[in-house]
This record gives C-alpha cells, structure tokens and sequence, in this order.
C-alpha cells in the first residue's frame, strides 16, 4: 500500500514500501515506553521526568534514538533511512503525532489496541527476579495479554525501582499468526526535568490525513 505524492507529503511514498514491514512493532515499542501512569497500575508507571538514549530492536534490527519522559507524556526522536522523525506521545488522551520536522508536516493517530491491553490494570505480571539493566537495579516481570483485536503480545519487561520501563523483550503475535521480535533498551538515563516545549507540536505543521499514518505504521487507524 502506497500513499500519493502531493506538495506536503514529498518523498514519503518512496519510502512507504521499506518501513512498512517495522513500522507497527516500533510504534507499539515507543507507546509501552510511554504507558499512561494512571492505567499502567505501578507496572509500567514512571512518575518522574528523564531523558535517555533508546534502542528499539526489530527482529533483530536496531533503531536507536533519543527519548525525553515527563509524567503523562514522551518524546521520540528517531532517524530512520535518513528522514528525521519525532513522535509526541500524549498518554491522558491515548494520541500521539507523528512529526516529520523536514518536510513540515505531522499525523495524528490513536493508539493501537495491544497498547491498551499491555497497560490494562488486570494486566498479568509475575516478576521473576532482580536484574541490572545499564548499572541501574530492576525488577524483571513476565507478562503476557491479548488485544480486543485478537493480537498477542507476551514476553519480558525491567522495571527500575523509580517505575522506569528500562528494557523489554517481547513478541508480538497477529491475528493471522506472523510474529515480530521487539525489544528495547534504555541507556544513559538522566533524571531532569525536561522542557514543556518538547511536548508540545511546532507551529506551521501541515496536516496529513490519519491515512496517511497507516503505510507508514503498517497498522490500520480506527
């Protein structure tokens, strides 16, 4: 599936086709890491403003990036084959945009269902032990839940004691059966407060329609 060229979207059909393939277990990846701290139950809260370098593995492909946390919000900065990209993630409202600063244009889309699921407070979760994870202690937990739409995610998440969600292994299964490998692991983490305007969408963006989202994601909006 391919999205049309236009004056604001440019190049962005020329690369519809490559990040089709990682675009959904990426997203979920960057979502989990923002788990809103009201649902997440304690699991995945992090009630504290940080900053940290982010690596997203893909099945076994890595994506490395900048992540800036406050309490109900994040920020991603990732560069992937040579387009910057910024995700604002907003937890209360279970949105998020896509900003692609270059071309001056953004998308808005919801957040997929194995998200909510993942965050659920009947989540279930049995932590399996204490880890290191980069110099910082963490409790390692077991979780498993399917979506309403029938995906699975299952595998492995570090906590660190501060409620910060330092690493994850995980596999993510569709309703038709194809699995996709994800981890991520957070490095160099500072805490700080960070600037609201991080957080906030750049004016002048032109807006893409929520179509637009799906090639690029390869998830479909509802």
């Amino acid at each position: 599936m391919a999205i049309s060229r236009c004056s604001t979207s440019g190049c962005i059909a020329d690369r519809v086709e490559s990040m089709h393939k990682i675009r959904s277990a990426l997203l979920l990846v960057l979502l989990i890491a923002a788990a809103p701290p009201v649902r997440a139950a304690g699991l995945l809260d992090a009630p504290l403003s940080f900053s940290a370098t982010r690596t997203v593995t893909v099945n076994g492909k890595p994506y490395t990036g900048t992540v800036f946390h406050v309490p109900g919000h994040e920020r991603h900065e990732q560069v992937l084959l040579g387009m910057q990209q910024v995700f604002l993630l907003d937890d209360k409202q279970g949105e998020g945009f896509l900003v692609l600063p270059a071309l001056k244009t953004m998308v808005e889309f919801a957040f997929p269902p194995l998200l909510s699921a993942l965050v659920d407070p009947g989540l279930r979760k049995e932590p399996v032990g204490e880890e290191m994870v980069e110099n910082l202690p963490a409790t390692k937990y077991r979780v498993g839940q399917t979506a309403p739409d029938g995906t699975r995610g299952e595998g492995f998440a570090w906590i660190s004691r501060r409620g910060v969600l330092l690493k994850l292994d995980a596999t993510v299964v569709a309703p038709g059966g194809h699995r996709t490998a994800i981890g991520m692991i957070l490095s160099g983490l500072k805490e700080a407060p960070q600037s609201a305007e991080l957080f906030t969408l750049p004016p002048g963006l032109a807006r893409l329609p929520a179509e637009a989202l799906a090639p690029l994601l390869g998830i479909t909006l509802r």
